[in-house]
C-alpha cells in the first residue's frame, strides 16, 4: 500500500498529494451512515464546534468511539503511505469531521496547520489525511493550497476571532501578499472517497458555502511518534492535542 517513489517524490515537492478513488463506494457509504451519529450526538465524548447560525462546523474524536471511523484510521491506503512519509510509527493527534453546510459554511483563512501546532510542543513531523466524503467543487467551498508553500517553513499566526464563530490562527495579509503567486493555488475539487495527503506546514484555505450541496471532509491528523509533545504552558485540550499515544 506504499506510495511509488515518484508520489513520495511528488508529496516532498508540493507539499501534498492527492489520490482519486482511494476509498471504494462502500466504504464511503459506511462512513457518512455514521455521520448523523456525529452531527446529532450530544453528551457522548465528541467535541463540536458550530457556526453562528447554530450548524455544526466540526466534530472531534470520532476516530475514538464511532465504529467505521476507528476503522479508518489503520486504513492501509491511508496509513501505509504516512508512515512512508514520516519514517516512523504514528498515532492519531487528532480527527475531526469538517462541514460546510449548505449556503451556510464559512470560510478557512490562509494557515499553517503547524503555525499554532508549533504552540503544543511538537516538531513538524505531522501529516493530515483528509477523506472526502461529498463532492467538493469550487462553489461550496473545495480545499484551497499553495503548491511548495511547506518548503517556506512555518509563518508567523495571528488569532482571528471576527471572520467566524470559532478562533482562527492565520497568516497576515502582508506576508499572503509577498508570499502567494496565484498561479500557485490548487483548487482541490473532487469526489467521495478522493483523499488528500497534506504537510503540516503547505499553507491552505477555503471559501464559503456559496452552494447547495454540503461539503464533509473527515481528517485524521498523524504525528510521529518520536515526536509526542514536550510540557506547555496553558495545554490545549485531549480532544484538539491527544494525551494518548497509542501506535495505529
Amino acid at each position: 500500500m506504499k506510495w511509488t517513489e515518484e508520489k513520495l517524490a511528488q508529496y516532498n515537492e508540493q507539499g501534498y498529494l492527492f489520490m482519486p478513488g482511494l476509498l471504494s463506494a462502500d466504504e464511503v457509504d459506511a462512513l457518512n451512515s455514521d455521520v448523523p451519529l456525529l452531527l446529532n450526538g450530544e453528551n457522548d465524548g465528541l467535541h463540536r464546534e458550530r457556526e453562528r447560525g447554530g450548524a455544526v462546523r466540526q466534530v472531534y474524536l470520532a476516530h475514538r468511539s464511532v465504529d467505521a471511523f476507528q476503522e479508518l484510521i489503520s486504513h492501509p491506503k491511508i496509513l501505509h503511505p504516512v508512515r512512508q512519509v514520516l519514517k516512523d510509527d504514528v498515532y492519531i493527534w487528532h480527527s475531526k469531521l469538517n462541514v460546510k453546510d449548505a449556503f451556510e459554511g464559512t470560510v478557512w483563512l490562509w494557515h499553517q496547520d503547524y503555525g499554532y501546532w508549533m504552540w503544543d510542543g511538537v516538531g513538524p513531523r505531522l501529516v493530515s489525511a483528509m477523506v472526502f466524503l461529498d463532492r467538493a467543487t469550487l462553489n461550496n467551498g473545495c480545499l484551497m493550497v499553495v503548491s511548495g508553500s511547506h518548503k517556506w517553513g512555518r509563518q508567523e499566526h495571528y488569532a482571528d476571532t471576527v471572520t467566524t464563530s470559532y478562533k482562527q490562527w492565520c497568516i497576515d495579509t502582508d506576508t499572503l501578499k509577498e508570499k502567494i503567486c496565484e498561479e500557485d493555488i490548487e483548487h482541490i475539487t473532487g469526489k467521495p472517497g478522493d483523499v488528500l495527503f497534506f504537510d503540516c506546514n503547505i499553507v491552505h484555505g477555503s471559501g464559503h458555502n456559496m452552494s447547495p450541496l454540503p461539503r464533509k471532509t473527515f481528517i485524521i491528523a498523524y504525528n510521529a511518534i518520536s515526536n509526542k509533545p514536550r510540557v506547555v504552558d496553558n495545554p490545549r485540550p485531549d480532544w484538539v492535542v491527544a494525551r494518548t499515544f497509542d501506535i495505529v
